[in-house]
């Protein structure tokens, strides 16, 4: 069973994206950006691991200043979250499945998105093939739909991540080399 959120968002601006990645990331906590022109995907620690929606739906007001925006969030392969926003202000969001949370469609889809295609998108199953689905009605690339921050980082690790992901972590501080021991003093400030 899978667990995954994914943000997305549609723009030509890549300096815009990395300052959004840059303000979107909790500090001590990686977002990788996947960018796939015009679409940037990111997958954030901090999202992934709040499963907030109010914090997904922040995060994509905040997105889709630069452009329109879409998130992601699978629970189990059996529920599904998404929203999609533009210009500040989200247009459509939909919840089917989804642990404590009621099935529910709130909004109107923009004129290029069929709505008998994103209910039948919707309806998929599991709820990767949904997102995947509805990933690839809006333009995205549907890989990229269903992608979470655990996926990249196993590849991180691996260090089979692909060249332009762009990785947003803290700097690491240099490891302090002394010539002597550490005295007592040192430790006291004196």
């Amino acid at each position: 069973m899978r667990n995954f959120v994914s943000l997305h968002v549609r723009t030509q601006d890549a300096s815009a994206v990395r300052a959004l990645a840059q303000a979107l990331r909790t500090p001590g906590l990686t977002l990788y950006v996947v960018p796939d022109t015009p679409w940037y995907s990111l997958y954030d620690e901090g999202l992934e691991a709040g499963e907030d929606p109010e914090a997904l739906l922040r995060a994509l007001l905040e997105a889709s200043r630069l452009g329109r925006a879409a998130v992601f969030w699978v629970q189990e392969d059996e529920g599904l979250f998404w929203a999609l926003a533009e210009g500040g202000r989200v247009l459509y969001r939909s919840a089917a499945g989804m642990e404590d949370r009621p099935d529910a469609r709130e909004g109107a889809l923009p004129a290029d998105l069929d709505p008998a295609a994103v209910a039948a998108a919707e309806k998929g199953q599991p709820k990767t093939a949904a997102a995947r689905a509805l990933g690839a009605l809006l333009g995205l690339h549907p890989d990229h739909a269903v992608v979470g921050f655990g996926d990249l980082l196993e590849l991180d690790e691996e260090s089979a991540l692909p060249e332009e992901v762009w990785i947003l972590e803290d700097a690491h501080e240099p490891e302090l080399h002394l010539e002597r021991p550490l005295m007592e003093e040192d430790h006291a400030g004196g």
